[in-house]
């Protein structure tokens, strides 16, 4: 670790000088003691000093009254997802949800076996969390570059950024793999990763957040320019709402967890953006689980051209699943209306 973490004086300070020459490895990674423990080993081995006894309560159980909260979260968009999935299972953005939502329930499950006796450790709560962090970047990314993607007219360049600037993603769970995991008394289980991880991070993220913010903010122009004030009530049907609140949670905690704006309590907002994250995606998929197939028209009759990408973005991602005898009916109810 001499090389990650050279010259940072408070972190050997806590890891210990050259903790990793004895440390026990799996796949090369050096494991360190302290966060080979739960919650229960490590209260077992408090000191005997009442204040250092009171630190290590307040640090390990700081995290319990989340796990409940966080769970149900989860739990209430699993079962949203698994309904909008058997409804249209086609619609990709809804399995998107359902994973990201499953290992949201799993992570519930984790953190509770955490604080229990001979539960999992605190590096395998970490590196759970390290992963399911990861792939909620990546069902998210999905589901925004297929936005993205739609509602400027299927663009293949558009499509080749947005899919290169995925692939990166997973170096997180290498940073967070390879970094010493440890029991402190302050906080709880924490992750020692390196200081420029973050900001790594951010390299990673900030690209394709602004290849997302920037597609999304032309569409939101485009209607401005042509709605004015009914703008955003149209918006707000087509789900770009909500896709930029996704892109700005991204960004935020991003950079605050770059600038260490909690301390060590800066790496938590991965775990908020995630759950943020979670929540505006299922949002999303409702949303657009109960668009219909035929979008209405648009206010403004005289330029009907400047809706044909944002329609049928709507239109295509919300009806591929939608049954044979469904479109016939709704095509043949189309075409009296107009004889009428």
């Amino acid at each position: 670790m001499d090389t990650l973490f050279g010259g940072d004086d408070a972190l050997r300070a806590v890891l210990g000088v050259d903790w990793e020459q004895n440390a026990t490895r799996l796949w090369n990674i050096p494991l360190h003691p302290m966060g080979e423990l739960n919650t229960i080993n490590y209260m077992a081995g408090a000191p005997d000093t009442p204040e250092n006894t009171r630190h290590r309560i307040h640090g390990a159980f700081m995290q319990l009254p989340l796990i409940p909260l966080v769970t149900y979260l989860f739990v209430r968009g699993f079962i949203i997802s698994v309904r909008m999935v058997h409804r249209r299972p086609a619609m990709l953005a809804g399995w998107c949800c359902l994973v990201q939502t499953f290992a949201g329930v799993v992570y519930g499950l984790v953190g509770f076996l955490f604080f229990m006796p001979s539960g999992i450790t605190c590096r395998h709560y970490v590196w759970y969390i390290g992963s399911s962090v990861t792939l909620s970047t990546l069902c998210v990314g999905i589901t925004l570059l297929q936005r993205a993607y739609l509602v400027h007219r299927r663009s293949k360049w558009l499509l080749t950024a947005g899919v290169l600037l995925l692939i990166p993603q997973p170096l997180t769970v290498y940073f967070v793999w390879t970094s010493p995991v440890i029991m402190t008394p302050q906080i709880g289980c924490l992750s020692y990763y390196p200081s420029y991880f973050p900001w790594i991070k951010l390299g990673i993220d900030l690209p394709i957040n602004v290849l997302f913010s920037t597609a999304f903010i032309i569409v939101v122009y485009r209607q401005y320019r042509l709605l004015g004030s009914a703008a955003w009530a149209h918006l707000v049907r087509n789900g770009i709402q909500t896709m930029c609140a996704i892109v700005l949670s991204n960004i935020i905690c991003v950079l605050g967890t770059s600038l260490s704006v909690f301390g060590q309590l800066s790496q938590m907002l991965f775990v908020l953006d995630w759950i943020i994250t979670s929540i505006l995606l299922v949002r999303h998929c409702v949303a657009m689980n109960a668009i219909p197939s035929r979008t209405a028209a648009p206010r403004d009759k005289a330029k009907p051209a400047e809706f044909a990408p944002i329609n049928a973005a709507t239109a295509n991602a919300a009806s591929w699943s939608m049954p044979v005898e469904q479109s016939m009916r709704a095509s043949m109810e189309h075409t009296v209306t107009r004889e009428q």
